[in-house]
């Protein structure tokens, strides 16, 4: 069975082909290491979501744009007991576009675009025949635009807006207040005086006029790039291909030149007293991977991965509230490969993200979960191998919220991903 890692490329293929939680991409594997000596890969992914909703006043959005994966590979032999792998991947991304009127939606206007590139050289040694551990330095870069518009969002940023002019006074209770709370209303009469509420009230729609009249609100973060660390460790038998992985990515620090515009003005490096700079981190994870062999030319993998988006804050100057606010991703796979021949293979794949269960999620990503599966096949000719796959993905229903408030609602949406995966070993 020792080659049955041929067939475990197969169901590698699909990471790169569908959809994941929140800003994840690649899926960020390290598993070229353990790729044969002399080995180049080059894979390509293309996922076309479709995630469709509706607000409360009718407006209906189909905010989901197709995206495209790239990856790149090559793994060498040092000696017998060292090689070395480069990977080059986009690990992470967002591509929204909230397609509706801004003035009568509540969510329209609002468009989210990230990109990543990294590049990562990993090294392994083997301590054993079975045992091995490695560790890895890389580069990773990213930009990104967001817009904010729609009437809940006008209302959200025009409230923190005047609530930050009085002192002591929560958003969140001035927010409650304006949408008829009376206890909310009575608590701020009380404490500040008989018909604060309504005067804060005039002075938000002043705001939200402004904000509808000035095409809402827009961040620019310029490409920054920063050293990204990994270790691991693996326990192998080649005899029965049973190999278990563990790949820990530490967290990446950034500092990156940003600009806003608001209310019709622009904030950038000119402005006086304005900080132009924003420091975020990309996120930790740890990947687990398992494969082994179950029968003559028949391989079994699983994998789990853990991403802490909770700690990605981007918090703008001027906003002053994080444009992210995602939480941990968790993702399963479970698979199986099967060699027909010496040419031919195929793979099965089931993958799975829990829902958060939260009341309300980002609209820069108005999923929750997802259940999927994936097809893969593999075509070898001597150093030559061509795969190919297709993956869908059940993504869960969410209701997007601005400020904890329900904005907009998703459901029965899905995606569907296509990737292809050439390998040649010189």
């Amino acid at each position: 069975m020792k080659n049955m890692f041929v067939g475990a490329s197969v169901l590698a293929l699909t990471t790169g082909s569908a959809f994941a939680a929140g800003l994840d991409r690649s899926g960020q594997s390290a598993s070229s290491i353990f790729a044969a000596d002399g080995t180049a890969a080059l894979t390509f992914g293309l996922v076309t979501p479709s995630v469709t909703g509706t607000d409360a006043g009718g407006a209906s959005y189909d905010v989901a744009k197709r995206y495209s994966q790239t990856g790149l590979t090559f793994t060498k032999s040092v000696n017998e007991r060292f090689n070395w792998s480069i990977i080059a991947d986009k690990p992470y991304g967002v591509d929204v576009d909230y397609n509706a009127d801004p003035l009568t939606s509540a969510l329209g206007g609002t468009k989210a675009d990230l990109n990543s590139n990294a590049l990562t050289i990993v090294g392994r040694y083997k301590v054993t025949d079975r045992i091995s551990v490695f560790g890895g330095i890389g580069a990773q870069s990213i930009d990104a635009e967001v817009s904010l518009n729609g009437q809940s969002y006008a209302g959200a940023i025009a409230t923190a807006g005047v609530a930050a002019t009085v002192p002591g006074l929560d958003s969140a209770l001035l927010g409650a207040a304006l949408r008829g709370d009376v206890a909310a209303a009575t608590a701020i009469d009380t404490t500040y005086g008989a018909g604060t509420t309504a005067a804060l009230g005039g002075a938000v729609a002043g705001v939200v006029g402004g904000f509808n009249a000035t095409g809402g609100y827009a961040f620019r973060m310029k490409e920054s790039t920063s050293p990204n660390y990994l270790i691991g460790a693996a326990y192998e038998i080649p005899d029965i291909a049973l190999r278990i992985a563990g790949t820990y990515r530490f967290e990446s620090k950034h500092s990156a030149t940003i600009s806003e515009d608001l209310l019709g003005t622009t904030f950038d490096s000119t402005t006086p007293g304005y900080d132009d700079q924003i420091s975020y981190v990309s996120p930790q994870s740890f990947n687990l991977e398992l494969q082994t062999g179950v029968a003559p030319g028949t391989l079994v993998t699983a994998s789990y991965r853990w991403t802490e988006f909770s700690a990605v804050d981007i918090i703008p100057t001027r906003l002053g509230s994080d444009l992210v606010n995602l939480d941990d991703a968790h993702r399963f796979t479970l698979g199986v490969a099967k060699r027909f021949n010496d040419r031919f293979a195929g793979s099965v794949t089931l993958s799975y993200e829990p829902p958060t269960g939260n009341n309300t999620v980002s609209p820069l990503g108005p999923t929750d979960g997802l259940k999927g599966i994936s097809f893969g096949g593999q075509f070898t000719d001597g150093p030559i191998k061509i795969s190919g796959g297709i993956n869908y993905s059940w993504l869960g229903d969410a209701d997007a919220g601005v400020a904890g408030i329900k904005a907009a609602e998703f459901r029965d949406n899905h995606a569907v991903g296509i990737g292809f995966k050439a390998e040649m070993t010189f």
